[in-house]
């Protein structure tokens, strides 16, 4: 009986003994899991979590499939179908299957990027086509008012998910800003995701460009968005039309508020310290021409803007027509006007154009040796 009793103590005090060995073991080992955990999760393997939403739309042998380890394989699979679905524009069918693709590969930007654009931009093209054909007034107003606008924030809802899942990479953050300035119409927020999109280290250059010209268009940020644009333009790596049309606008916008502010005496005195800003010389022509109607001094001032080296083209072209306004300075004028146009066409704007039609007539310039050409010539 001694001999029992003994056996089962012993047996109880081995077990208790394992027991304790083993919540030691445990707890020594949860800091070294904890590391394991989190470096599984930094290398994307712990990204997919099978939801509901994700299970329902798989089917029973892609989710086994997908928490076997062929996540990459099975999200092929539902990619090629989403493009089936965009084909028969089944937009429903196409959004649920970009859900499944994002679900199993959130750190793939490309199926965020499609998913976006299917919604954003195939799907709202599909439905405003549709709503031009449309006789039916109910119908249109609900295309127009319900359908179109719920698929640009279903694109949007894409993309801002996309960003954060891949915030190391550009895509994401410039396929908002397209949805931005491109569908809604804002610059602000277009500029704000622009930048963003423009500071990841695979950004192209042409994406810090699109944040300059969304920032340019915002009202109220004109100083913030004239030291970029002139930042870009002066770095001359690629001057665009575009950048070119903004630092014009920019440099009017800065020169009306310099005449506003300031009396003739104090733009002198301004210029006097600050030679090298050749935009106060500027802003002493636009102060001759629109309050005392002074074509000479005005003249007088772009000569010395001209003197700047640092002073962008379009200047010459403003100088050009200036002088042409006296009868006797025409035919110099064109030919510095021609010369421009034909080494710099992209600092015309459209009413400049227009100006030097009109002095071509009033020169009697030969039809064929015209720069701008009529309607008419270009028929025959």
């Amino acid at each position: 009986m001694i001999i029992v009793i003994k056996s089962k103590l012993f047996s109880c005090g081995r077990v208790l003994m394992i027991l304790a060995i083993l919540v030691v073991f445990g707890f020594l080992r949860i800091p070294f899991e904890s590391q394991t955990e989190q470096k599984l999760k930094d290398l994307g393997f712990r990204d997919w979590v099978p939801n509901m939403s994700a299970r329902e739309q798989l089917t029973q042998a892609s989710f086994i499939g997908a928490i076997g380890g062929f996540r990459s394989l099975v999200a092929s699979i539902y990619d090629l179908r989403a493009h089936e679905a965009f084909r028969d524009k089944d937009w429903g069918s196409v959004e649920r299957f970009r859900k499944v693709t994002t679900s199993l590969q959130p750190r793939f930007a490309k199926h965020w990027d499609l998913a976006a654009w299917d919604m954003a931009w195939n799907a709202y093209a599909y439905y405003r086509s549709k709503s031009e054909f449309s006789k039916d007034d109910l119908e249109l107003w609900r295309i127009e008012k319900m359908i179109m606008p719920s698929y640009l924030e279903k694109g949007l809802s894409f993309a801002k998910e996309g960003a954060k899942w891949t915030p190391e990479s550009y895509r994401l953050p410039m396929v908002i800003g397209d949805i931005y300035s491109q569908k809604y119409n804002n610059p602000k927020l277009a500029s704000e995701w622009y930048f963003k999109s423009s500071q990841a280290k695979d950004a192209p250059t042409y994406i810090y460009r699109a944040y300059a010209t969304q920032l340019a268009k915002c009202v109220g940020m004109e100083e913030e968005a004239y030291e970029v644009v002139s930042n870009l333009y002066n770095d001359g790596k690629l001057r665009t039309l575009t950048l070119h049309r903004d630092m014009e606008r920019l440099e009017g916008y800065l020169v009306n508020e310099l005449v506003q502010a300031k009396s003739i005496d104090e733009l002198k005195t301004m210029v006097r310290k600050e030679k090298s800003k050749y935009i106060i010389h500027e802003a002493i022509a636009t102060y001759y021409l629109e309050e005392e109607n002074n074509i000479s001094l005005a003249i007088d001032a772009y000569r010395e803007l001209l003197k700047n080296p640092k002073a962008p083209d379009f200047y010459r072209r403003k100088f050009a027509l200036l002088i042409a306004k006296d009868p006797a300075n025409q035919e110099r004028a064109y030919k510095l006007l021609k010369k421009m146009y034909l080494s710099s066409p992209q600092i015309f704007r459209r009413v400049d154009l227009i100006d030097l039609k009109k002095l071509e007539s009033e020169l009697n310039i030969p039809t064929k040796e015209k720069l701008i050409k009529s309607e008419d010539s270009n028929k025959q």
